[in-house]
């Protein structure tokens, strides 16, 4: 079993397009840690907004890939919290961090699916690198946009200093009953 499963450009450039111009001028909030003992801004900065219709057509893609993939984790999966759209500025970054809950109320996560919805000529920097134990981090093939990247939310992971332009990338967690 591999990390990290990918598809290169399983959204067309158009709906991610589209995408993009929907949300871009709407209300994004700072991206939180939930109970974290980190200074928030030393650790994460970037600006997120939840995307809540079940029915959007990026969201059911990134679902239906998700429940695809999962043929290779076989995870028992009950569905999925929330989609967040990530926006990345100049100088916005996410530190090293896993998906990971550990609250009794709420499910497990157990698999993190993201598109790359900016094209990678529209920011510099901004680099989604996977922790690779003491060897160099891991960059998995997924800068074009419309990509798809399904892990497992345990993997340590995070996206490097953005240093010009924008960065726009949509994520889900899926959700399941704790491991045994």
């Amino acid at each position: 079993m591999n990390r990290y499963y990918y598809v290169n450009q399983a959204i067309s450039k158009k709906d991610c397009d589209e995408f993009i111009d929907k949300y871009k001028d709407s209300e994004f909030t700072e991206g939180k840690i939930e109970k974290s003992n980190y200074p928030e801004l030393d650790y994460r900065n970037n600006k997120i907004r939840w995307i809540t219709e079940s029915n959007n057509l990026l969201v059911r893609a990134l679902w239906s890939y998700t429940l695809e993939l999962n043929c290779h984790f076989n995870f028992i999966l009950n569905g999925y919290e929330a989609v967040q759209l990530a926006k990345y500025d100049k100088n916005c970054f996410y530190g090293w961090h896993t998906d990971t809950i550990r609250n009794e109320d709420k499910p497990i996560r157990k698999l993190t699916a993201m598109i790359q919805l900016s094209k990678p000529e529209d920011y510099e920097g901004g680099k989604f690198q996977l922790f690779n134990g003491m060897r160099e981090s891991e960059e998995p093939p997924i800068q074009d946009q419309g990509s798809i990247l399904v892990f497992d939310s345990t993997e340590w992971h995070r996206a490097t200093e953005l240093t010009e332009g924008v960065r726009y990338s949509l994520t889900m967690w899926a959700n399941g009953p704790k491991l045994v």
